[in-house]
């Protein structure tokens, strides 16, 4: 925690900032870390916010009311507290928002590293290759938006403008509410070339299988279409259909057909990963076996999160409605 909060303290940013820290908790131990960061860069306008307004069953955005309220900047970069960014980020991130008024926010691809557990690997495989492919493209071809509200740089009258932070707390999944909200009402998302790289936090495959069935059932009820169509941009539903056309049409082996196009599918995400990183993991062995694994429980996992409108989140469990609204199930 102390490397990815003090990551906003050492951002070479040539105006004026502020940092907000919002804790819910007055006894979570996070206040020390930061306590210690205040010390430390004296010469930074830093402040810790404790409390939370209730105004919807999102934890985060109860959570981060107090900050967007007390915000003395129109600019206001939203970043979670297990992210860790580059000195520059914040200054190129201004720089595109200034460059295009039109721009309502800049954010930045998620990057999971440091997986030390069967759960983490799997995420980390998901996240750096199928998740970060996908999101770039999308976001390269603009026809929708996608975004993921790790590290988001918004206009904070462009989001009052839209409701209000106060009114996606009635959402599970608000970054992708508040993304499609502005995209509605004209503004433009565009991201630069960082990373937000954040730690994998999962200790079992479980908890992994229930993370990818709950974010996959929560996404049904946002982005419907997408959800529906997620299978056929994986490798071996898309494998198999391809395997099968190319018989139908040339008699091509099915099995010849399908192994070259999985390999070449591995490979492929092995080059981006490569690109990515600017270097190989530190095991290719165990990110090679957590790929496999990824890929073969991707359409298993998504089966079970299409069948089923109910979610365990922080131990609580949400029942999700078609216009993406959720509520507590007591």
């Amino acid at each position: 925690m102390q490397r990815t909060l003090e990551s906003s303290f050492r951002q070479e940013y040539p105006g004026t900032f502020e940092i907000l820290f919002a804790v819910e908790d007055p006894h979570d131990p996070a206040i020390a870390v930061v306590n210690e960061l205040l010390t430390r860069y004296p010469k930074i306008a830093a402040r810790i916010l404790v409390g939370q307004d209730n105004v919807g069953i999102n934890p985060k955005v109860n959570n981060m009311l107090k900050a967007f309220d007390q915000a003395q900047s129109d600019l206001l970069w939203i970043c979670d507290s297990n992210v860790y960014t580059d000195p520059g980020t914040l200054r190129r991130s201004v720089d595109l928002m200034l460059d295009d008024r039109r721009i309502g926010v800049v954010h930045h691809v998620v990057f999971s590293e440091s997986p030390d557990t069967l759960g983490a690997m799997l995420d980390n495989a998901f996240l750096v290759t199928n998740h970060c492919r996908m999101y770039l493209a999308i976001n390269s071809f603009g026809v929708a938006s996608c975004l993921m509200g790790k590290s988001n740089l918004y206009y904070k009258s462009a989001l009052d403008s839209v409701g209000g932070l106060a009114s996606f707390g009635q959402y599970l999944a608000e970054d992708n509410m508040i993304g499609q909200a502005l995209w509605r009402s004209g503004w433009k998302h565009t991201m630069t070339g960082d990373l937000a790289r954040q730690p994998t936090d999962i200790d079992s495959f479980s908890e992994y299988c229930r993370r990818r069935i709950r974010w996959v059932r929560v996404r049904k009820y946002n982005v419907t279409v997408a959800t529906l169509y997620e299978p056929f941009t994986e490798s071996i539903v898309l494998g198999l259909l391809t395997a099968w056309a190319l018989h139908r049409l040339y008699a091509l082996d099915i099995i010849s057909t399908f192994s070259t196009f999985f390999s070449c599918w591995f490979a492929l995400d092995m080059l981006f990963f490569y690109r990515i990183n600017h270097g190989p993991p530190p095991s290719w062995l165990w990110f090679v076996v957590s790929w496999l694994c990824r890929e073969v429980l991707a359409l298993p996992l998504w089966i079970a999160a299409i069948f089923g409108n109910t979610v365990m989140w922080r131990g609580q469990k949400f029942r999700l409605h078609i216009n993406g609204t959720v509520d507590v199930v007591k």
